[in-house]
């Protein structure tokens, strides 16, 4: 979760850097044409994020913990195809079509990575939180560097894409005891119970 979160929010926070540099230099935007543009990107972080810890929520009812993974894989992967289409683009109309595809699959990724940590260890939850918040700056810092040895900025993103699906195999690869999966299970159905007490 570590990785999958450098790899989602670790790539958010390294678009906004880049992003209207990116629309200038590929198409010849004005400045405030560009800043509007990859505006729209962090405008996602308004709802999309919260929307992964939903669909996280919802899915996990039904499929249990395996769920959430499963789902977490499929957003890293949308993320990484996503950032590779809009890479690839000609037309500024397009681009901005894919960049808000991707940056849907990157927020509610970073969502689902969080929806995880709850039930990664309760004891040490404070420490789980940190780790894999750690993880979303050394991301961000890793993305820096691969700019700076890329030689322009759609290399570093046709890489970044390739990097970014590759880790989806991260999330597919968490994995949760039997037990484990019984005692939350236990946790969820006390809790729904309480509630419904509470109602009634």
């Amino acid at each position: 979760l570590f990785v999958t979160y450098g790899a989602c929010f670790g790539v958010e926070i390294f678009i906004h850097n880049v992003a209207a540099l990116y629309y200038v230099e590929r198409f010849g935007l004005s400045l405030k044409a560009a800043g509007f543009a990859a505006g729209t990107f962090g405008l996602l972080a308004l709802f999309a994020r919260a929307l992964g810890g939903i669909a996280s929520d919802r899915i996990a009812k039904v499929r249990g913990l395996d769920g959430r993974t499963l789902l977490l894989f499929v957003l890293m992967v949308g993320e990484g195809l996503g950032l590779l289409w809009w890479a690839q683009m000609d037309s500024v109309a397009v681009a901005i079509v894919a960049m808000l595809t991707f940056g849907l699959f990157t927020h509610m990724a970073c969502g689902a990575t969080y929806a995880l940590v709850p039930f990664i260890d309760r004891s040490a939850l404070g420490g789980v939180a940190g780790i894999i918040g750690a993880g979303g700056n050394v991301g961000a810092v890793a993305a820096g560097f691969l700019m700076k040895a890329s030689p322009d900025t759609q290399s570093c993103l046709l890489i970044l894409g390739g990097l970014v699906t590759l880790s989806a195999v991260c999330a597919i690869a968490v994995r949760f005891t039997a037990e484990h999966k019984t005692q939350e299970q236990q946790l969820f159905e006390q809790a729904v119970a309480e509630r419904q007490a509470l109602a009634a």
